[in-house]
């Protein structure tokens, strides 16, 4: 009996049940927690989380990672969220009345150009916002400092997190389904880039200390 059942436990049916099982449990969760709009941070943070214990960690304990991260950063999460959307609220009025004006007020035609610019602290920072909350401890604004940090240290490498995050919600929003696979599909591609990143800049901070260590003996 217990040989037949290791049988089909080994079985590549078996294993491919459970990996969607897995992938599909991560992304319900994800899609419920964001529900409430005010915590998508968190809710993308928890998402982050969840991936990096289940793939690099080897965890089992999907909901119990994704609901501890979920309130460990629910504060700093929310933050985060609202910070952006009220920067997104006033770069959009921005963008609006360079192409509208606003009543008899028009401006020259060279700024809606112009007016895209106040955009790029939020292009150059959310790549790596919630992977670094998910993983560190470092506060609301050292957390967004190190991100954009981070995107200037790996600028071409930034733009390939955008394309598969961006590629990812319009299969969701074309074929609704895919969103129980995209999230952490997604994610697990961002991981690629993002887990890279950050070990890159933990070795060169090391590396400082180190040297600041052997200065100080001199």
């Amino acid at each position: 009996m217990k040989k037949s059942f290791d049988q089909i436990t080994n079985s590549w049916l078996y294993k491919t049940s459970q990996m969607v099982g897995d992938v599909v449990i991560i992304s319900v969760l994800f899609l419920l927690f964001c529900i409430p709009v005010v915590t998508i941070g968190p809710s993308i943070t928890a998402l982050y989380y969840t991936v990096y214990r289940k793939y690099q960690k080897k965890s089992d304990s999907l909901s119990k990672d994704f609901i501890r991260s979920f309130k460990d950063n629910l504060k700093n999460g929310i933050a985060i969220n609202l910070i952006y959307l009220a920067y997104l609220a006033v770069a959009g009025f921005n963008i609006y009345f360079a192409f509208n004006g606003l009543g008899s007020v028009k401006l020259p035609d060279w700024y809606t150009v112009v007016s895209f610019i106040p955009l790029l602290p939020v292009i150059f920072t959310i790549p790596f916002v919630y992977p670094l909350l998910a993983r560190f401890s470092n506060g609301i604004k050292g957390t967004i400092t190190n991100s954009f940090t981070l995107c200037m240290i790996n600028f071409p490498k930034f733009f390939l997190i955008w394309l598969i995050q961006l590629a990812a919600i319009a299969v969701s929003v074309l074929f609704p389904p895919a969103a129980l696979v995209t999230p952490v599909a997604s994610t697990y591609l961002c991981q690629m880039i993002t887990e890279k990143a950050i070990a890159n800049a933990i070795r060169v901070e090391q590396s400082r200390e180190e040297t600041k260590e052997a200065e100080s003996y001199v």
